[in-house]
């Protein structure tokens, strides 16, 4: 779990051009598709306002992430664990299941398959035909319908040729949230596969649990 404690100044203890460059910041932040450039607010070029950025956004229960091309917010992850503690923040099961598909298709197989590089953040990957879906058990009218829902939202995006691919979304997720979720892709595809075996165990062990017995030999 990542908690974040920001040290900049509060808005109070800024003077009014900087409380003016603070709150523009996390405007923009919050409301982006995309990543904002460092160099686009002052507030994010200079480390101490973006400090003061990041004590804002704390305030909400928000962090600041920085990526490759840019910042974006995002919930902190002991925020976000309250929050699903109390079953908010669910999508839909079916939402859920689409979703699953579709990351299955544009992310985990093409990085098995080595197509995709292992260290390729969520920007990278393979845009998914809508057809590939409808060979799954789904409905392919709850199929459509839950990608419509999807794409609204921002979880999936428009690739190549209107197909899907995931949306801007996943780059409001922290590392550890990332992480979880690849490694919930993995269980998914090989459950009995020596990576998701791994898995298993480095979860046993951080909650403290006597790790399982290695399976034997795998041919």
């Amino acid at each position: 779990m990542t908690t974040h404690i920001p040290r900049g100044h509060s808005l109070a203890e800024l003077d009014a051009t900087r409380r003016a460059d603070v709150l523009m910041a996390v405007r923009a932040v919050e409301e982006a598709e995309q990543p904002v450039p460092r160099a686009a607010l002052r507030a994010l070029a200079d480390a101490t306002l973006r400090a003061s950025v990041e004590r804002v956004l704390s305030d909400s229960g928000r962090i600041l992430l920085e990526t490759p091309r840019g910042f974006l917010s995002g919930y902190d992850d002991a925020v976000r664990e309250a929050l699903t503690a109390d079953g908010i923040g669910f999508l839909p099961e079916e939402d859920r299941a689409v979703l699953c598909l579709v990351l299955l298709y544009a992310i985990a197989i093409p990085r098995a398959r080595g197509t995709i590089p292992r260290e390729a953040d969520w920007t990278v990957a393979e845009a998914v035909d809508p057809r590939t879906l409808f060979i799954s058990k789904l409905p392919d009218s709850m199929i459509k319908a839950s990608v419509r829902r999807l794409r609204d939202a921002g979880i999936l995006g428009y690739g190549n040729n209107h197909w899907i691919v995931p949306g801007p979304q996943f780059t409001r997720l922290t590392f550890d949230v990332i992480e979880l979720i690849f490694e919930e892709l993995v269980m998914l595809a090989e459950p009995d596969g020596l990576l998701a075996e791994s898995i298993l165990r480095r979860r046993a062990a951080r909650r403290g649990q006597f790790p399982a017995a290695p399976a034997g030999p795998r041919h």
